[in-house]
């Protein structure tokens, strides 16, 4: 007995390195992606885009950010929109950083907590997605992280209703800044209230549901009701001038991007016209167009972002169940007999699919939902506690290895109008587009809503 123990031990000192390591190789990677993505080739032109419109002229969608922005001197205005960009991407590492102590802290200690805490940061939806993807929703991703953390910790009806109505305030609030919020979140919002609050009634769970999910929803009929679409051109007169870089203007060959990269040729274009011709023309467009938009996309390109997004929510689950040694019919289990909100959270999630064509990056929030759920439930199961096989140390080393190299957070918008798609490109460009719309590489958004 006693030799066991101790070949237990050695063991477990053996893993203690590999998992060093592999926190090291995680770490060394980060630090090059980040500096890649802002200091390198950095596509900080496209996300901006977020902050650019405001309420100056009226109420108009995605108003909320660019007002902001607007809060500080225009002479300082480029640095209020890259502070905005960067404190999303701030918030959300601090939220992972919060999940990842969570993990190894909760409990008695045991190797699959710890393998569970590596595996967190690789995911399609993690530290990938805020270095390569800073869309808003990076805002709305912190705050259902915290609901879902806060709902572990209380155990009385009335606390639960308090967080679900300030979560509810929270994304009702971030759907000013992007509509896509509340409905990106539903689904996570609903798993979290079913499964994370085990001891609440059925009738609290609803009480909740609606306090957490409604205030999002009216946030996003009031948009649609109240916000103007005709205010491009004022839109655009306020959008300030100044050279920003813009890598993929000279992107067009492979050489010519490596070029780029070690600074042997220079790539800067200005805000004002950038933005002017690809962002502020979508604000005259309305729920029809972007309807009519999906519509033209083609079944190529839309059925091909859509498994790219499947693939990743199934290798997501997998990854968590498999490290975690909590099967995906445990989970699952506990929404046995009340299925009829998850249903809802999943019914909320249609509209995306049907007025946006980047259905990877839609995948990649369903698996958002579901993982960090899946994720606070398995580290109060017991069978986190049971030690792992060496090939499951093995296959941990192999796909941290390499899932830290592969940028997968910028796959997201494959299929959309982010993305270099030629097959998507074709299926829209029709023998009237303008010959200066047919360059793929110049893809301005009025070419998209003209097409």
């Amino acid at each position: 007995m006693a030799r066991i123990r101790l070949k237990s031990v050695r063991f477990s000192a053996s893993y203690t390195r590999v998992y060093a390591v592999i926190s090291a190789w995680l770490i060394a990677w980060a630090a090059v992606h980040m500096y890649f993505e802002r200091a390198v080739f950095s596509n900080d032109l496209w996300w901006l885009q977020y902050y650019v419109v405001n309420y100056k002229f009226g109420f108009v969608r995605r108003g909320l950010g660019g007002e902001l922005v607007r809060i500080f001197p225009d002479a300082h205005y480029f640095t209020a929109a890259y502070a905005i960009l960067w404190t999303s991407i701030g918030v959300w590492l601090i939220a992972l950083a919060m999940l990842t102590w969570l993990l190894v802290s909760t409990g008695t200690w045991s190797e699959r907590r710890i393998m569970l805490a590596l595996v967190v940061p690789v995911l399609p939806f993690s530290f990938s997605y805020a270095a390569y993807s800073p869309h808003p929703e990076l805002f709305g991703m912190t705050a259902l992280l915290a609901f879902s953390i806060s709902l572990t910790r209380v155990r009385t009806a009335p606390f639960r209703m308090i967080l679900s109505a300030l979560y509810g305030i929270a994304i009702a609030v971030l759907a000013l800044i992007h509509e896509a919020i509340p409905l990106e979140f539903a689904l996570g919002a609903i798993l979290a209230i079913t499964v994370l609050s085990k001891d609440a009634t059925r009738a609290a769970q609803r009480s909740c549901a609606v306090l957490a999910v409604g205030p999002g929803i009216v946030s996003i009929l009031m948009v649609a009701a109240l916000g103007r679409h005709d205010l491009a051109a004022q839109l655009c007169s306020q959008v300030p001038h100044g050279m920003v870089e813009n890598p993929w203007a000279v992107s067009t060959t492979p050489q010519k991007g490596v070029d780029y990269m070690l600074g042997r040729i220079e790539s800067r274009v200005d805000y004002h016209d950038f933005m002017c011709d690809r962002v502020t023309p979508i604000f005259d467009a309305d729920m029809t167009g972007a309807v009519q938009l999906v519509a033209k996309w083609g079944f190529v390109p839309l059925f091909g972002a859509f498994i790219l997004g499947l693939l990743f929510f199934l290798g997501t689950t997998w990854m968590i169940r498999y490290f975690s040694g909590v099967p995906v019919r445990v989970f699952l289990n506990e929404l046995r007999g009340n299925l009829a909100l998850p249903a809802l959270g999943a019914a909320l999630l249609v509209p995306l699919f049907v007025t946006a064509v980047d259905w990877t990056r839609w995948w990649v929030m369903v698996a958002f939902d579901v993982a960090i759920v899946y994720v606070l439930y398995a580290i109060g199961r017991p069978e986190i506690e049971q030690p792992p096989s060496r090939k499951s140390v093995v296959i941990l080393a192999c796909a941290i290895i390499a899932l830290a190299v592969i940028p997968t957070g910028a796959a997201n918008n494959v299929g959309g109008p982010g993305s270099v798609n030629s097959f998507a490109w074709r299926a829209v460009v029709t023998r009237d587009t303008p010959n200066w719309c047919r360059d793929l590489r110049q893809m301005p958004v009025s070419c998209l809503r003209d097409a």
